[in-house]
Parts: C-alpha cells; sequence; structure tokens
C-alpha cells in the first residue's frame, strides 16, 4: 500500500503543500484539522497542530485508534505502543529515537506529550503505517488516505466548509433514485447496450466558483479534485464501451494538473490521462465545453464493459469513479431477505499478517467467505453481499460503504491473527476470539463467536470490544472474527486446510442463520 499510496503523491503532486505554517499561526486557538480517507477527524478538547522545528505534530492517538490500531501508554516511562497485525512501535516522549519491530528509527522531531495525548511528526506517521499524506498549508489541513488503494489528492485551494454528518445517498443505475442527502453521494452501474445516466443531487456551489483542481488514474480509480460542490453526470456507454463523467457549470482551475504535473500559464481545454499498466482502460481524456457555464467532461475509453461506482464527497472536494466496482459488492436487491455483508479482510497491495512460512492472510480470509457466501446462497433465505471475491485492495471505508449501500441487516469481518515477534511467546499465543465495537453488535458477536470457535477448533479467547473501523462505522450490527494465530505453526498449518475452511465456512453461516431466526 505505501507503494501506491508514493504513485498517487507523484500523480497528484501539484495539489499538494506541504509547508510549515509559523509556531505563531500554530498556537491560535482551533487551528489545524486532520482529514482521514475523506472523514475529519475529532481532535481531544484543546488540542491542536503543532509546529516543532519545522515538523508538523499530530495526536497520534487520534490517528492510529481510527485506523484500528491498538494504543497503550506507560506513564512511568512515558512510552507510547502501537500494534497492529505484525507491527510493533515504541515511541518515548522527549526522544527522538523509536523502535519498529526491534529496528532503531530516528524522528526528524521529538514526541511531545499536549493536553492528554502525545503529538509525533506527520512524516513518521506516513512512514511507518503506509499512509498516503498530504499538507494543505492555506487552510492547516492535513490528509491522510490508509488502508486504501488510493490516497487522497488534496486540492490546493481552499476546501469548502464541510457539512453536517450525513449518511451518503445511494443511487442505483439505470433507474435513478432522488437522494435525501445534498452533500454526499454514491452511484453505481454497469454500462450495458444502451447508454444509462445517473445523476448525484447538487450542492450548495455556484458555477462561479467550482474549479477543477487536478485529475488522476490510479489503482483503477479516476479521481477528480475540485474546490466547490458540483452536480456529476455519468454515463455508461456502449460501442464503444466507455464511461462519461461531466460536471455541469465547473472549469478548469489556472493551476490544474494531471499526472504529471500543472501547464504553465492557462490550462490546455482538453488533454488526457497517464493510465498506463491497466489493460482494461484504453484511454481517459478530458476536456472543456461551453461557457457561462461551461461544463469539464471526463471519458474514460474501456476495452470492455466495467461496472463502476461513482463517490461524491463535497466536504473533501473529490469526486471518484471507482471501476474495482465489482468486488465492492454493489447494491444488492434483498427482496425482502435480510442482506449479510461477508467481508474477506486485506486484499490486493494489502497482504495482511505473513505467517513464518509465507502464508498471507488475505488468501485464508477470501477462501472462506467465499465458501460461506456460497452455503448462504445456496440456502436462499438470505441475500449475499461480498466486500471482495477476489485479490483487490479495498480500503476500511469502502468496505463500510457497501454494507451501508447495500442497507444490510448485519456485517460479518473475517481475519487470521498474528504476534508481533518481538512479543514473548510469540510464537505459542492461540486461539480464537471475536471483537465488535457497538453495544448493539454484542448479540452478533456472541452468537458468531460460539459458531467460530466450533468451526475451528482452537483455544477460546472470548467475546472482546476494540473501536475497529469496520465495526465501528458501520450502522448494522457488525463483528470482525480472528479465526487463529498465523504466528503460531500448528493453528497456521491448520487454517490453510480444506477440512479447516470448510468446516469454519459452515458454521460462520450456521451462525449467520441463527442470529437472524431463520
Amino acid at each position: 500500500m505505501r507503494k501506491a499510496c508514493l504513485k498517487m503523491f507523484a500523480l497528484l503532486l501539484p495539489l499538494l503543500l506541504f509547508a510549515a505554517w509559523s509556531g505563531q499561526e500554530a498556537a491560535a486557538a482551533g487551528s489545524g484539522k486532520i482529514v482521514l480517507d475523506n472523514r475529519e477527524l475529532a481532535l481531544p478538547k484543546g488540542i491542536v497542530l503543532e509546529n516543532v522545528n519545522g515538523s508538523v505534530m499530530i495526536p497520534i492517538r487520534v490517528v492510529t485508534e481510527n485506523l484500528g490500531y491498538e494504543v497503550l501508554w506507560e506513564q512511568k516511562t512515558r512510552k507510547v505502543t502501537i500494534r497492529q497485525d505484525f507491527k510493533e512501535i515504541e515511541l518515548f516522549v522527549g526522544n527522538k529515537q523509536a523502535d519498529a519491530d526491534g529496528v532503531a528509527l530516528s524522528l526528524n522531531a521529538a514526541p511531545k506529550q499536549s493536553g492528554g495525548t502525545v503529538l509525533v511528526p506527520i512524516r513518521f506517521v506516513g512512514e511507518q503505517f503506509g499512509l498516503g499524506v498530504g499538507w494543505d498549508n492555506e487552510d492547516k489541513i492535513v490528509y491522510l488516505s490508509g488502508n486504501s488503494s488510493s490516497p487522497t489528492p488534496v486540492p490546493s485551494a481552499p476546501s469548502p466548509t464541510p457539512s453536517p454528518s450525513v449518511s451518503p445517498a445511494v443511487v442505483s443505475s439505470p433507474s435513478p433514485t432522488p437522494a435525501p442527502t445534498p452533500t454526499t453521494g454514491i452511484v453505481t452501474g454497469t454500462a450495458s447496450s444502451a447508454p444509462q445516466s445517473s445523476t448525484v443531487p447538487a450542492g450548495t456551489g455556484t458555477a462561479a466558483t467550482v474549479q477543477v483542481k487536478g485529475a488522476a488514474f490510479s489503482a483503477n480509480q479516476l479521481i477528480i479534485a475540485v474546490n466547490g460542490s458540483v452536480k456529476p453526470n455519468i454515463t455508461a456507454m456502449d460501442n464503444p464501451t466507455g464511461i462519461v463523467v461531466e460536471l455541469p457549470g465547473a472549469a478548469l482551475a489556472a493551476d490544474f494538473a494531471v499526472g504529471g504535473g500543472a501547464a504553465s500559464g492557462a490550462p490546455a481545454s482538453q488533454g488526457t490521462l497517464d493510465v498506463t499498466g491497466y489493460p482494461l482502460v484504453a484511454g481517459i481524456g478530458y476536456s472543456l465545453s461551453g461557457s457561462n457555464p461551461s461544463t469539464v467532461r471526463f471519458e474514460i475509453q474501456t476495452t470492455e464493459t466495467l461496472p463502476y461506482r461513482m463517490i461524491v464527497d463535497d466536504s473533501a472536494g473529490l469526486i471518484t469513479v471507482d471501476l474495482n466496482a465489482s468486488n465492492a459488492g454493489g447494491i444488492a436487491s434483498g427482496e425482502g431477505k435480510p442482506v449479510v455483508v461477508l467481508d474477506a479482510g486485506h486484499g490486493g497491495t494489502q497482504p495482511g499478517a505473513i505467517s513464518s512460512a509465507g502464508r498471507v492472510e488475505k488468501d485464508f480470509n477470501l477462501a472462506v467467505i467465499l465458501k460461506a457466501g456460497a452455503l448462504l446462497q445456496s440456502d436462499g433465505r438470505v441475500t449475499v453481499v461480498f466486500t471482495r471475491t477476489d485479490d483487490v485492495t479495498l480500503g476500511l471505508q469502502d468496505r463500510v460503504n457497501v454494507a451501508e449501500a447495500a442497507g444490510a441487516n448485519l456485517f460479518v469481518s473475517l481475519h487470521a491473527n498474528a504476534m508481533p515477534t518481538t512479543a514473548s511467546n510469540w510464537n505459542k499465543v492461540n486461539g480464537s476470539e471475536t471483537y465488535y465495537s457497538r453495544s448493539e453488535s454484542l448479540p452478533l458477536a456472541r452468537v458468531m463467536h460460539k459458531h467460530l470457535v466450533e468451526g475451528t477448533g482452537f483455544k477460546d479467547n472470548g467475546v472482546r470490544t476494540k473501536s475497529l473501523h469496520v465495526t465501528r462505522e458501520t450502522s448494522m450490527p457488525a463483528v470482525l472474527l480472528e479465526a487463529g494465530y498465523l504466528t503460531n505453526p500448528a493453528e497456521e498449518a491448520a487454517l490453510y486446510t480444506e477440512d479447516l475452511q470448510n468446516s469454519l465456512a459452515r458454521e460462520i453461516a450456521a451462525g449467520i442463520v441463527e442470529y437472524l431466526g431463520l
């Protein structure tokens, strides 16, 4: 994921500003925001982003807990320990030396304690956790993109004032339904034998204020950065196959950037984006037409019919056309049946835990989830939606979006666990455990955990509560199952056998049926 983040950074470099602001500005009350995967994070009361020796410092707990990492604080030694999968990092307040899995690291600024939290340099966060990092100097906003196939591009112009938090509006192509919210939307569809068009409701922007700041294509996604609310139209075409996105009332900004950078002077009224390495996309062109108001048009030329998902987030100034939609579940037709979302953890550039034998967690997760889904589909009493059906990169919020868009009745995510090799007895820790974040998910957790232990035959580590993104941000009952430990040789060997995978798949399906009372 780190490589994908760096690639997108290079593509959108003209949109990013990394300069630090003066200490006087940093000390101003309420200065600074952190936006993670297009969502503004709540900072602890009294905490502002700080500048220490030219390094922008951010609260580590705010970021790591929103990514689902475990954060421990030792008051006596003033040590912060951060854990996730195999990785364990130790930081010490006032010390520029850190430790990552036994390897000594040097920070460009020492962590400092402020208002009950620890502030660390933004560069450290990006390097150690594989985050895309952007800095909007004008508005003093840190942009982070985590566990996603492509980091968030940062418009260099001020972003519009965020609207109140709303659930994404969902419109299924080809028969759009008016969405109830004005600021955020998701449109899904597939190119067919006739053109199909869908529209996300307009925001509050006007033609005079909406400018397209830049665009890039990476990880099978077209990402467009704008500086205001716009009402995009998306049309799937056939003969030739392709997808057209039109932004009525928009214009190209003077510093409009595509891929390699911004042109000097006024931007060209048309051009192309670099799509090297994507065999299903023949090319992407953009053009500006009309005046008073003008329209900006992007045309994705595909080699075959492709599903798509368009996500519009006015508060972040982003329009994303995701061509991974076939692997992202889409919109389910429930036909009165309960809708169950099955999530195979990790995938694509995110292998998850890696065993001593070189096996990767993502493969285990997907194999069992597909088996469980097939059993439920064969049973016929529920509608099954998969977050992924093959080895595709999918962000944490993408998984949440799938569940919300499908109107799911429950969400089940499958993982395999691991211990950091720096931990004592790291290869002896074993057992199955189930995690939930919200109290309404506890009944589901209890039922699913009973079946999880039955399916693996491993030690029962119990039901646990933890602030994990996919179980916290979903609105339906949601659990995350940790089947066993890949760092334990006996459990690792068992987890990759057909017998255990079939047994676990049967129990996952049985647990879902039991919980739903079918």
